[in-house]
Order: structure tokens, then sequence, then C-alpha cells
């Protein structure tokens, strides 16, 4: 196929996302979120930044494997994290 312009090519991502199964959408859009967040704090490097990051995930019930990968936690920072939500 011909190289697209990227207004086109906006326009068969958002068409692509549109069309997904409401749940997977739902994924995908948290996930694209938490990546666009990531890379606003690439730098910073604070740790109560990705903590936060972490509690928002773990509101919205993502994969725990998916949030250590984003935030950079460990599994032992992440797992008391769950636990303050829990309590």
């Amino acid at each position: 196929m011909a190289k697209q312009g990227p207004m086109l090519e906006i326009g068969v991502d958002k068409l692509r996302i549109a069309s997904m199964d409401p749940k997977i959408r739902m994924q995908y859009e948290a996930r694209e979120k938490a990546l666009k967040d990531m890379a606003s704090l690439r730098g910073e490097g604070r740790q109560e930044e990705r903590e936060r990051m972490a509690i928002g995930m773990l509101e919205k019930e993502m994969d725990l494997d998916l949030i250590m990968e984003l935030t950079k936690l460990s599994q032992a920072e992440l797992m008391e994290l769950k636990n303050k939500l829990n309590n």
C-alpha cells in the first residue's frame, strides 16, 4: 500500500479503536493513557509518581505484570500498594 498521510493514519487508527469490543477498547485506552502518563514522567523518576500511577491502574484492575512493566515498581512494592488499597 502506498504511504498514507498522517491525518489518514490517525483516522484509520480511530476507526480501528472504535470498532473494538467495548471491554477490549477500555483496556486499550487505559493502557494507552498509562503509557502516555509514564512518558510524561520519564526523567523525573519520582517514586511517589510511580506509586500514584500504580494505584490508579490497580483501581482499574489492570494486569499486575503490566503495571510492574509500566511503572517499574517491584512486585513487593506493588503488593504493598495493593494491600493499602484493600484496607
